[in-house]
This record gives structure tokens, sequence and C-alpha cells, in this order.
């Protein structure tokens, strides 16, 4: 999957590691995020921003979250 395929709802892992939630579509590069959980970052959660789509580490493919697919 790329970044461009990535749909409002989406889990996803910064490189941060960070984990966010996709609120919009691939915009001139940057995706979107709502922040749920920043244990090494800056950002608390509900934090909203742009993030590089090169900045997404990866996509969760479970509900639990915790099987990360790269991206």
């Amino acid at each position: 999957m790329a970044a461009d395929e990535l749909k409002s709802g989406d889990k996803v892992e910064l490189s941060d590691g960070a984990t966010a939630e996709v609120t919009g579509p691939l915009t001139n590069g940057e995706v979107p995020v709502r922040i749920i959980d920043s244990p090494f970052g800056p950002d608390s959660p509900g934090t909203e921003k742009n993030v590089d789509k090169d900045e997404i580490y990866g996509l969760f493919i479970d509900d639990a979250m915790t099987e990360v697919r790269a991206i």
C-alpha cells in the first residue's frame, strides 16, 4: 500500500513511534493525522497535524493495533 491509498480512519505508525489516525487524503505530499499516542515524541494525544508521507512507517492491519504492514 502507498501513502496515497490511505483513507480517513486508517491507523498508522509514524517514524517517531507515534500512533495516529488518518483524517484525510494525501495532499501535496502530506497526510493529515490525529495523534492517538506519542510515547517518544512531543505531540500529545488529540493533536492534529500534517505529516510528510515519508514519515508514515506502516499501517495497522488489525483492530487491536498490534500488527503493522510497512508502507
